[in-house]
């Protein structure tokens, strides 16, 4: 190395370079914190605004009592609608949600579950009682609260023989019960209901242009 390439005046240059590309090399990488977080931020506002929205269906049954064989028969076939719609990609945008809540075969049980279901504004429709009882008490709890109801075990969604379901319901229903349960009397109209509903909310949608307790009634009224 030469005297001239190492005298002071050079090694001032060189530190004074050094120190350049050394703010410079800070600079980018404040930058890029700035950015980074910014970039997350702007994904993760997107991966939320293309979140469906979701409406939810109430069922209201005897899952726990002398009568828990009537929930039991209809929570699989009601799984099956719910879980078969959304796999078709939904009703007009909108996922599905099942909320299924005992009533014990108990009247005043029954009331606490209607309320319970009322008090959700996400619940645009329920499924219930299978039992006179049940029904008679809730029935005009969901009528206050304009909330749309189908009274089931009751014609026309009432007991049928088993033997009549087509065997690819008989052969779905089990797949989709924990232990490849067998199809009872409540299961076949009970997925029948819960078709006229899908019928009911895509009407609702593509008339209305959304999904509500107000427009679901209107539609099931058209439908019924």
């Amino acid at each position: 190395m030469s005297l001239e390439n190492n005298s002071p005046q050079r090694r001032k240059e060189r530190r004074g370079t050094f120190l350049r590309e050394k703010i410079s090399v800070l600079s980018a990488s404040l930058r890029l914190n700035k950015i980074v977080p910014a970039l997350f931020l702007l994904l993760l506002l997107t991966g939320c605004a293309s979140v469906s929205p979701v409406v939810k269906i109430g069922l209201a049954a005897p899952f726990e009592g002398e009568n828990r064989a009537i929930g039991y028969d209809v929570i699989y076939a009601a799984r099956l609608a719910v879980r078969e719609i959304n796999e078709a990609g939904g009703i007009g945008g909108y996922r599905v949600a099942l909320v299924a809540l005992d009533d014990g075969g108990d009247p005043e049980l029954a009331r606490q579950t209607a309320v319970s279901l009322s008090l959700d504004p996400a619940v645009v429709a329920v499924l219930g009682h299978w039992q006179e009882e049940t029904t008679a008490v809730a029935q005009p709890i969901y009528a206050q609260n304009n909330l749309p109801f189908i009274p089931m075990g009751e014609s026309p969604f009432g007991a049928a023989d088993p033997a009549i379901y087509p065997p690819d319901f008989l052969e779905k229903y089990q797949v989709v019960s924990p232990f490849e349960e067998t199809a009872g009397p409540y299961a076949g109209s009970t997925y029948d209901a819960f078709q006229l509903l899908w019928q009911a909310l895509e009407k609702s949608e593509q008339t209305y242009g959304h999904i509500d307790r107000e427009t679901v009634a209107k539609s099931l009224n058209g439908l019924q």
